[in-house]
């Protein structure tokens, strides 16, 4: 058996290579006086990239003793430069750069700056502190070399530096996360604190790519490494607590308050954080990670936490990552709600069909605390120990309000009608005729889960050979769900109304545990093989007694008491799950890339179901392959190609294969089926990239190509004479999918950019028709869906030092044909706007203007003209630490949120309210602590 294994390792090492390497474009230069020709020394030198529209990349150097820059980039696409220096004129100049793929160095010749006389005479000439200084493969920026308002913050400082965006409030340079460390350490309370610390703290700034764990001990490059960006703090700011208050009002006497404070050290950093809001947002923040986002459509919330990390070095591990154990609490509360309406359509043969309308309003109140504790330590020099333990708890307690309607119309002579009239339809009524059923649903839980994770690894460095590493995670969770119900149903054409009152109890137990083991190993210096294996077990238990009366006073207020058997399920899964990954990369020459990756699952599912009348165990084992390859081959340095090819299958949910029949909604019904097999697909993508430098120009070309085997679509029986829908999930037809994406920039001079990106598409897919008062054994009857869609987005750009003006205009257009003439249709969705900001300091304005147009949608309120638009103005103070925003929002009250989802069996569209249209006023403060005076750094 060892003898297999070790000719399987030889095997997998030989195929797969892994040689990895970061590269970049640079772009060096020389920038002199044009009246002396004499080296302008500490010149800036800016540049700026526009990967997409709505971000870019910045990049800062400046000019060596000689006059003499080198800048890199790691982005691909058209690149900006401009030249400045105290006393002379900017100067622009644009360019390509390549990317992170390539390692070029393009001269952009010797830069002329124009003498301003006047400021020549007025500015001082002193001596200049280099902004920029190497130190091996470290780059060490010096911040009292950059310009800076008072009381500007660290991350305005970072945002400087070469490289660093940020993206959705994350670092990133290089297209790369970047990882904050201060004084060598991770710096606790990640990118978020940033923003609370004065920029006055930092010493140097060191950016550098700090290698994995394992490339440190080995000695090899694995490919595995951080971009770090290190804090050098001044002696005197450490051991002291910095952050920010945050207060804001918003008309309809919304309020949020907000504060932060973070206590900076080298041994024993702390972050508090407490925030209460009534303007619809949850923010969560912890030990390692923040999150900002919407509760509901609206809602308010409360929220705290505390975190603490205690720092430390084993003797022997002082080169390595310093350890660290993580104590965490937080607790939050949310109020949320949300009202929503919607639409849906099934499709039927050549005879009447229906048409559904309802309206939605849900309520959830949850209390949630949570603990979390981490631990990193090397035990010696070769052994290292991860724990990571987290507990929370939640309390929820929910309610919902519906309506509904669903009429019947001929093929011919469809006519929308709203829910209000649907509702309020009497007899004699012309719609009333048409109406099928109508329902008045009033919903409440009570719910509280538990949950308790635990993940722990043990790995071992083995000289300059490699690792290996085994990983375990143990976790244990529950959920007790009340819920009571009641339903007034109306079915018209039986002339019968109904009140149901229904009650269930549900509840799930689980318990998972896993464990798995990875090896990296170099067989060579240049074949380097890293593979994983993961065995998982999980038992997975879930109850639900449920109780149905009928109740014809239609009083309120009661609880269902009969036991209503065919709607009680009891079920226990036990899984046993197998995942092997082999993954690298094959460079057989330095401008061509093979990039393979397998994965293999092998799933044995052992189940007792029983739900309602039916009483089932079954085994079931599946195996699941996911092989991909990707290749892409450097022409030039302005032309590559691309090409891949993936293969998924997706199993079916085991649940989903029983024949259950759930009638707890008496007008939608839904089964399980016995028959339903694994779905594929696979995908080809080749794409093609071209530019001309003169010109500006980039032109991008990709095509890709989807086939789609035995997918899942749903099956509607509909019964005419009540309005009852009944369910159950089919394999179908495949279908495919063709699409071409097209993408345009051009740089018209240095101020000016125009960008357009196209995308056509084309595919088909399969659906069954409604089976209406069908027999059981009926066949259906297949629907072909072929859509050919339309998506634009187009971008004119003009920017200089103080104005940003952008117009734009996003288009998304589709054509549906069925086989049936009279489903068909096409949607078409429009923005056009333009947006203005005019920075004059410490003022800042911005307007921005959008008129969204929508045609061919079936609920009338979505189609026709809304114009959207806000504005906002700023004012710094107090040497910028604070700072006042007034920002109206929606101001012409039109924006709502509209969705829509076409398929071969079924047209949905739905809307949603959510906070708008409003004012906001916003004060912030951020406070900081004065440096101890002759205090040496730890």
């Amino acid at each position: 058996m060892k003898h297999v294994l070790k000719n399987l390792l030889m095997l997998l090492a030989l195929c797969f290579v892994h040689t990895l390497s970061c590269h970049a474009d640079w772009f060096k230069g020389k920038v002199v006086s044009a009246e002396t020709g004499e080296p302008l020394v500490g010149a800036s030198i800016y540049s700026e990239v526009n990967p997409q529209p709505g971000w870019s990349v910045q990049n800062n150097a400046e000019a060596d003793s000689t006059g003499c820059f080198v800048i890199g980039n790691g982005w691909e696409g058209r690149i900006l430069f401009t030249f400045s220096m105290i006393g002379y004129k900017n100067f622009r100049k644009v360019d390509y750069s390549y990317g992170e793929d390539v390692k070029d160095t393009i001269d952009l010749g010797t830069i002329k700056l124009q003498p301003t006389a006047l400021m020549l005479r007025e500015v001082e000439v002193t001596a200049k502190i280099p902004r920029i200084t190497m130190s091996g493969d470290t780059i060490v920026f010096n911040p009292e070399a950059f310009k800076l308002k008072d009381g500007a913050r660290l991350d305005e400082l970072i945002k400087k530096l070469p490289g660093v965006q940020n993206r959705d409030g994350k670092l990133y340079w290089n297209d790369k996360p970047i990882r904050l460390m201060m004084n060598g350490k991770d710096l606790f309370g990640g990118d978020q604190i940033i923003n609370e610390l004065p920029a006055e703290v930092a010493q140097k700034l060191k950016l550098y790519d700090r290698k994995s764990e394992l490339s440190r001990h080995t000695g090899k490059d694995d490919g595995e490494e951080d971009h770090v960006l290190d804090i050098q703090v001044k002696p005197g700011f450490l051991d002291k607590w910095y952050g920010e208050a945050k207060a804001q009002y918003q008309t309809n006497d919304r309020y949020m308050f907000d504060l932060t404070a973070s206590k900076l050290s080298d041994h024993d950093p702390q972050v508090v954080y407490a925030q209460a809001n009534s303007i619809n947002r949850y923010i969560d923040r912890t030990m390692t990670s923040s999150s900002n986002s919407d509760i509901d459509g609206d809602g308010r919330s409360q929220y705290g936490s505390y975190n603490y990390q205690h720092n430390w070095v084993t003797k022997g591990a002082e080169k390595f990552s310093n350890n660290h154990v993580d104590l965490g609490a937080s607790f939050g509360h949310y109020d949320g709600w949300l009202n929503s309406s919607s639409s849906k359509e099934t499709f039927f043969p050549n005879q009447d069909r229906t048409f559904s309308l309802s309206k939605t309003y849900r309520y959830k109140h949850k209390l949630w605390p949570k603990l979390q504790a981490n631990l990193f330590a090397y035990t010696d020099s070769v052994n290292v120990i991860r724990v990571d333990a987290r507990a929370s708890y939640g309390k929820t307690h929910g309610l919902s309000k519906q309506d509904g309607a669903s009429y019947s119309y001929s093929p011919d002579q469809f006519q929308y009608y709203s829910l209000a009239e649907a509702m309020g339809a009497k007899p004699g009524d012309a719609l009333y005729e048409h109406l099928v059923t109508r329902n008045r649903n009033y919903n409440t839980s009570d719910e509280q889960n538990r949950s308790l994770n635990l993940n722990y690894t043990w790995s071992r460095f083995c000289g300059k050979k490699g690792s290996f590493a085994l990983q375990g995670r143990t976790q244990v969770s529950g959920d007790n769900n009340q819920t009571h119900t009641r339903r007034q149903l109306e079915y018209i054409r039986d002339g019968r109304n109904e009140t149901q009152l229904q009650f269930f109890d549900y509840s799930t137990h689980n318990f998972a545990q896993s464990l798995s083991a990875m090896i990296e190993y170099w067989v060579s210096k240049k074949v380097y093989v890293k593979a994983s294996d993961k065995l998982s077990y999980n038992r997975y238990h879930s109850n639900r007694a449920f109780f149905a009366d009928t109740d014809q006073s239609g009083a309120e207020g009661l609880t269902a008491t009969t036991l209503d058997a065919d709607n009680c399920f009891n079920s226990t899964n036990r899984t046993w799950t197998n995942e092997f990954t082999l993954k690298s990369t094959i460079t057989p020459v330095k401008d061509f890339m093979i990039m393979p990756n397998l994965d293999w699952t092998v799933t044995r599912e052992d189940a007792d179901y029983q739900y309602g009348r039916l009483d089932t165990a079954t085994v079931r084992t599946t195996h699941a392959y996911t092989p991909s390859i990707f290749m892409k081959w450097k022409i030039s340095r302005v032309r590559n190609v691309d090409l891949s090819f993936s293969y998924n299958t997706t199993v079916p949910e085991l649940s989903q294969t029983f024949a259950f029949r759930n009638t707890v909604d008496p007008l939608s019904i839904s089964t399980g089926n016995a028959h339903l097999g694994n779905t594929h697909s696979h995908t080809t993508a080749l794409g093609y990239h071209r530019m001309w430098l003169r010109q500006q120009i980039v032109l991008g070309l990709r095509a890709e190509y989807t086939k789609n085997i035995n997918p899942l679509a749903t099956l509607f029986r509909y019964n005419s004479q009540t309005g009852v829908y009944e369910s159950k999930p089919m394999n179908v037809k495949g279908g495919d999918q063709w699409t071409v994406n097209f993408d345009y920039d051009q740089g018209l001079g240095v101020d000016y950019r125009l960008m357009n990106k196209i995308s056509l598409t084309n595919s088909t897919a399969y659906g069954y028709l409604t089976l209406v008062d069908a027999a059981s054994n009926a066949v259906p009857e297949l629907n072909k869906q072929k859509r050919f869609g339309l998506n634009e987005n187009f971008v004119l750009a003009y920017e200089v030092e103080k104005v940003r003006l952008a117009l734009s205009d996003q288009l998304a257009w589709s054509r549906y044909r069925y086989n049936n003439g009279s489903y068909n249709s096409n949607p078409l969705f429009n923005v056009v706007g333009i947006d203005a900001t005019l920075s004059l300091a410490p003022f800042e304005f911005n307007v921005g203007v959008n008129d969204e147009y929508r045609s061919g949608y079936q609920t009338q309120a979505m189609n026709g003209h809304r114009l959207i638009s806000s504005a906002y103005v700023s004012f710094r103070f107090l040497k910028n630490k604070a700072r006042l925003m007034l920002r109206a929002d929606d101001i012409f009250n039109k924006d709502i949120w509209y969705n829509n989802d076409y398929t071969a069996f079924q047209r949905s569209e739905s809307a949603s309210d959510y906070i708008h249209h409003y004012l906001n006023l916003t004060f912030s403060y951020k406070f900081d602590a004065k440096a101890s005076k002759g205090k040496a750094q730890d």
